[in-house]
């Protein structure tokens, strides 16, 4: 017999890995133990070199699908007594090197559902059930390696039922560490609290469930964070919520029991269910059914929109609210206009009720606090698009870099969609979303997190990469962490570096084209940039293109006005704009027209300000009221006409061959004004400028011949541009969205390690243009 040292990274912590193991060498009758280290899970093996291959060839079939091993080696390593007393799992080895990867929070399984409706099980109704393929992870942790007593479950001592499960290898609890139980010490509690006879624990459960059915509103801790809760066929609720949550317009996310609720209420999608029902539990952008009892409240759910976001429950407490309460519940973040999601029992009390009309408590802390994931599904390509990286994915980036990086480095993202990244060695961690950095609130819990994050690790970077924006917050903040060399990366740049690395392509010697269409960064001309073409090659990445430049109004202003976008597109295409004075009072026209005069505006080119033109052109949306409002209802528009049209028959707005680095803005303006005072149909209109800057695509392809092709920014959020562009460039080139990470800034800080590793790769400098045969 010889004894092996497997090692093994990945995906292997808290997902049931080290019972697999053991159950399958005991089966086979091999000797030795398993460990949890600091940077993954280490196998020592008493057998054979065949029986070590069959071991590893049994194992690789029976592990969960929430375990994912990213890389193994194997060694002979001199045989110890130990190794010939059957095969045990001992406890965990750690050392000063932390990089093993952070499993995220995982949904409840099919399994727990199961239990905690069944009478005759011990845990019925109990709201903290989890076995080792569900629960909390990520949300809990206060070191590596992920153990019970580096966790916030250390606080709770298991009973002796539990404590049986944990030790006996037949059970399907073996190992789990956040096992427990309802004699195990955590528990509910309501503020206020009820006078009278104290409650029992399944009584909260249906004092809150009654408390939705009248029509108040709940603030309900859940496993990575608090929750708002009210009953989404109670108009009356909705309206209260928004009133007190400040929030006019955005949209409210649903949750459903079952996936037979979800099919009472929505035409979901094969994709879409089985997102839905992954272990993320994400919230999906569903199309709900016309004629049910949510049809009073659609139009306070998401104002003007057709799709609803909609989840699963996540954890086993919002499954027993949901299948009590029997129909949707409205389900949205807990936090104060512009702060971060609540999570602290105190904090929540303080900042959530007047908000809520009761808050539903437990006494697990929670270390990582996260929003819930969001995504949606494109309907013809069926490509997911990830809106929102947070519970159920973070904080693990799985497509490593087999080039490791020789310091450690911290990459601080972006401002909007804030997110940070940690690079070391082999192994590179991404942040869950983290929120708008314009909030000081949210800045504290940023810092809040990444020094929690790097203790957990014992990471010090080395090196710190920030955007280029100067008034960056996330910039400033990188002047709070140790002394370290920092560096600035083109916010551009970074958003096309990290699909490259999404895609394995950064030390690729073919040339990929990168199409980034954002809000705007900070460009490297020192205008804002938004819609912007590269090329990469040979390690360089070259500025190849982007939209002509018109007058940044009243700077963040015209991010939250669209009408000011569409004021300052017909100035600059010296268009007359009186059709648009209506959008203003007498006092605006006149103070705006004054400022148009003057030739020391900031210039962009930003196509989410185009989007937002289009759109107050079109009448549809002035004001954005949230993030992104006027380009949703815009490609909403485009969606319904496109549905009862065939978009092959849509004419396209002509465009002239870009030139000396720009594409047309006045041409395509010009034709949608012509369109407009012609009373052409608005949804053609929307329609025709989708397909039009598809169509400036394929002409940059075309021109340029490179067959791969990237789209990176907030942009490529819109499902209907994706499918558009699958549709007419897919089956001539390779096209590469995000799958890992959403488009928009939140991937900013992997971007910024891909371009640090372009840079150190590359044998030459930078240049600024692109070399290609004009077929023109």
């Amino acid at each position: 017999m010889q004894h092996w040292r497997i090692h093994i990274e990945g995906q292997v912590q808290g997902v049931g890995f080290r019972p697999t193991v053991a159950r399958i060498a005991t089966i086979s009758g091999l000797g030795g133990r398993v460990y949890n280290t600091s940077t993954g899970v280490c196998i020592e093996l008493l057998a054979s070199v065949q029986d070590r291959d069959d071991f590893l060839g049994r194992l690789r079939t029976s592990l969960s699908p929430l375990a994912i091993v990213s890389s193994m080696t194997i060694q002979e390593i001199p045989v110890t007594d130990g190794a010939r007393s059957g095969f045990q799992i001992i406890g965990s080895q750690s050392s000063q090197t932390k990089s093993a990867f952070i499993s995220p929070d995982f949904g409840i399984c099919k399994s727990c559902q199961s239990e905690v409706l069944d009478p005759n099980n011990r845990r019925y109704l109990y709201p903290f059930i989890s076995c080792v393929n569900c629960g909390p992870r990520y949300s809990i942790l206060e070191g590596i390696p992920y153990d019970r007593e580096r966790s916030a479950m250390k606080s709770f001592a298991m009973c002796p039922v539990c404590l049986d499960e944990y030790e006996n290898p037949q059970n399907g609890r073996f190992h789990s560490q956040t096992n427990s139980c309802h004699d195990c010490g955590m528990e509910l509690s309501v503020f206020p609290e009820r006078e009278g006879t104290p409650l029992q624990q399944g009584d909260l459960i249906d004092l809150a469930v009654s408390m939705l059915q009248d029509g108040k509103i709940l603030a309900v801790k859940a496993t990575s964070g608090f929750l708002l809760l009210a009953d989404a066929t109670a108009p009356s609720a909705i309206l209260t919520l928004r009133e007190r949550k400040r929030r006019p317009r955005k949209p409210l996310a649903l949750m459903v029991a079952d996936t037979h609720m979800l099919a009472d209420y929505f035409l979901a999608s094969d994709q879409e269910k089985e997102w839905m029902q992954s272990a993320s539990r994400p919230i999906v952008l569903c199309k709900p059914k016309k004629t049910t009892d949510l049809s009073l409240s659609k139009t306070l759910i998401a104002p003007g929109l057709s799709l609803l976001g909609v989840c699963l429950p996540a954890d086993p407490l919002m499954f027993l609210l949901a299948k009590k309460m029997g129909r949707p519940i409205i389900s949205t973040s807990g936090n104060l206009h512009q702060s971060p999601v609540q999570s602290e029992n105190a904090d929540a009390i303080k900042n959530l009720y007047g908000i809520a009309d009761a808050v539903l408590l437990h006494n697990r802390e929670i270390h990582f606090a996260q929003d819930d994931s969001v995504g949606r599904v494109a309907t013809a390509s069926k490509k997911k698009i990830i809106l929102r990286r947070s519970r159920g994915l973070a904080p693990t980036f799985w497509n490593v870099s087999d080039t490791p990086s020789e310091k450690c480095t911290l990459a601080m993202g972006a401002d909007l969609k804030s997110s940070f990244a940690l690079w070391e060695g082999k192994h590179v961690f991404v942040s869950q979303y983290l929120g708008n950095l314009e909030s000081f609130e949210t800045q504290l819990r940023y810092l809040q997190v990444l020094r929690g994050f790097l203790e957990i690790t014992g990471k010090e970077p080395a090196q710190i990469l920030v955007d280029r924006h100067p008034g960056y917050h996330s910039r400033r903040l990188a002047t709070l962490l140790p002394t370290a060399e920092v560096l600035e990366v083109p916010h551009h740049e970074a958003h096309f570096a990290a699909l490259l690395w999404e895609h394995s392509l950064l030390d690729t010697d073919e040339p990929v084209l990168g199409v980034v269409w954002d809000g705007l960064g900070f460009g490297n001309d020192g205008s804002l940039w938004g819609s912007e073409v590269f090329v990469f090659q040979e390690k360089n990445m070259a500025h190849l293109a982007g939209f002509e430049y018109f007058d940044m109004l009243l700077g963040d202003k015209m991010s939250k006005e669209p009408r000011l976008a569409a004021l300052s597109l017909c100035h600059h295409a010296d268009m007359d704009p009186a059709f648009l004075k209506r959008k203003f009072t007498n006092q605006e026209w006149s103070l705006y027209a004054k400022l148009l005069q003057k030739p020391s505006h900031a210039q962009t080119n930003s196509m989410g300000r185009i989007f937002d033109a289009v759109s107050s052109i079109l009448d549809i949306t002035d004001f954005n009221t949230f993030e992104g409002e006027a380009a949703m209802h815009l490609e909403q528009r485009a969606q319904q006409y496109i549905d009862a049209n065939d978009w092959k028959c849509i004419p396209i707005y002509s465009h002239q061959p870009w030139t000396e680095g720009r594409i047309s803005l006045s041409d395509l303006l010009v034709q949608i004004l012509k369109d407009k005072s012609e009373n052409v149909d608005q949804g053609l209109i929307a329609a025709k400028f989708h397909l039009t800057l598809v169509s400036i695509v394929r002409q940059i392809v075309e021109t340029t011949e490179i067959r791969k092709v990237g789209f990176s920014g907030g942009v490529f959020q819109n499902a209907l541009l994706v499918d558009l562009l699958t549709q007419v460039l897919g089956s001539s080139c390779r096209l590469l969205f995000h799958e890992q990470l959403s488009p928009n800034d939140e991937n900013i800080a992997l971007g910024q390690l891909a371009w640090m590793h372009i840079q150190e790769k590359s044998q030459t400098n930078k240049t600024n243009s692109y070399v290609f045969s004009d077929t023109r």
